[in-house]
C-alpha cells in the first residue's frame, strides 16, 4: 500500500469511528457529558504516554526544532490572513476572533497522532517528526495564543491575570510535561535492556495506542451540526487558509531548508489537519462565538476527508 492510501485509509477509518460514536450517541448508548471524562484521558493520560514513548528513546534532532519552526511560520501567516479575512468580510469583533481561531489552528495532536501512526506505521522516525511539529510547532501557540485571541475577541471581560494563568497551565500540563521529560532522557543512556525500562516503556506505548479511540469518541460526542447557508463565506475562507495555504506554506518552506521526505510528508499532513477541538474549548470559555467556531470544526473535518489525502497525492 502506496503512503498515500494509508493516508486514506487513516482518515477514513477516522471519520468511521467519529460516525459510529455519533450513532451510539444518537441511540443513548453514549452522552455528550461524557466528553469531559474522554477528553481528559486524552489530555492527560493518553497522549502524554504517547508524547513521551515517542521521545524517550530517540536521539534527538536539531532538525526537528527547524520543523517545528516552519509549522509555526506557517500558522503565524495563517493567523495574520485570518484577520484580513475577517476585514474583508467585515466580520463583528466576536466573528473575527472565531475566524483566527480556526483558521490558524489544527487537530495536530487529537487527529495528526492518529493518521501518522497509521500512514506511516511502525516509523520512530515520523512519530518523532509529528510530536515536535504538533506540540512545539502547533501547541505553544495554540495553548497561548488561542486563549489570547479568545479573550480579546470575546464578549466576556477578562483580565490580564488569566493570560498568565493560561501559560502556566500549559508549562505544568502533562503534555509540557511528558515532551521535556521524553526528550531530556533522550540524551541520557538508558539500557535498554533493563526489564523494568522496557516494561514501563511498553505500558506506556499500551496506554497511548488507546489515544486513537478516545480521540474518535471525544470528536464525536463534542461536536454538533447547525445551519450553513449563511455561513458559506466564513467557511471558504477557512478553507482555504487552514486546508490550502497552510500545508501549502510549510510544504514550500520545508523544500527550501532542505529536511528530509518523511518530515516534509509529516508536517504537510499535520498542517493540513481541520480546526483544532481545543478552540471550541477557548470559544465557550470567554464567548467568541462557541457555535460558530463548533460548526466549523465539524465542517472542516469532514471536508479534510478529501482535502488531506489530495493535497498529499499531488505534492508527494
Amino acid at each position: 500500500m502506496s503512503t498515500t492510501e494509508l493516508l486514506s485509509q487513516g482518515v477514513i477509518i477516522m471519520i468511521t469511528l467519529i460516525l459510529i460514536v455519533v450513532l451510539l450517541r444518537k441511540f443513548r448508548v453514549i452522552e455528550k457529558e461524557n466528553s469531559k471524562i474522554t477528553s481528559n484521558l486524552v489530555l492527560k493520560v493518553t497522549l502524554p504516554a504517547l508524547i513521551f514513548s515517542a521521545l524517550v528513546t530517540k536521539k534527538f534532532d536539531y532538525d526537528l526544532l527547524l520543523i517545528a519552526g516552519t509549522v509555526a511560520i506557517a500558522e503565524i501567516l495563517s493567523l495574520t490572513l485570518a484577520w484580513f479575512g475577517a476585514r474583508l468580510l467585515k466580520l463583528k469583533k466576536g466573528e473575527t476572533g472565531a475566524l483566527m481561531l480556526v483558521a490558524t489552528f489544527g487537530m495536530s495532536t487529537m487527529l495528526g497522532y492518529p493518521l501518522i501512526r497509521q500512514t506511516f506505521p511502525g516509523n520512530a522516525l515520523a512519530m518523532d517528526d509529528a510530536v515536535i511539529t504538533s506540540e512545539i510547532g502547533v501547541g505553544v501557540l495554540l495553548f497561548i495564543i488561542g486563549p489570547i485571541i479568545a479573550m480579546h475577541y470575546g464578549e466576556n471581560n477578562i483580565i490580564g491575570k488569566t493570560i498568565v494563568t493560561s501559560i502556566k497551565k500549559f508549562l505544568l500540563s502533562p503534555i509540557f510535561v511528558a515532551i521535556v521529560a521524553g526528550i531530556g532522557l533522550s540524551f541520557v543512556n538508558i539500557p535498554s535492556n533493563n526489564v523494568v525500562v522496557d516494561t514501563v516503556y511498553h505500558l506506556l506505548t499500551l496506554i497511548g495506542n488507546a489515544n486513537l479511540l478516545l480521540v474518535a469518541i471525544t470528536i464525536g460526542l463534542l461536536l454538533e451540526p447547525h445551519h450553513l447557508q449563511k455561513m458559506i463565506p466564513f467557511l471558504v475562507v477557512v478553507i482555504l487558509i487552514k486546508l490550502i495555504i497552510q500545508p501549502l506554506t510549510t510544504y514550500q518552506i520545508i523544500t527550501w531548508i532542505d529536511l528530509n521526505t518523511i518530515a516534509k510528508q509529516v508536517a504537510t499532513i499535520e498542517t493540513s489537519m481541520p480546526s483544532a477541538i481545543l478552540v471550541a474549548i477557548y470559544a465557550r470559555q470567554y464567548n467568541c462565538k462557541p457555535e460558530l467556531v463548533s460548526t466549523t470544526i465539524l465542517v472542516t473535518l469532514i471536508i479534510s476527508l478529501i482535502s488531506v489525502t489530495a493535497l498529499f497525492s499531488i505534492l508527494f
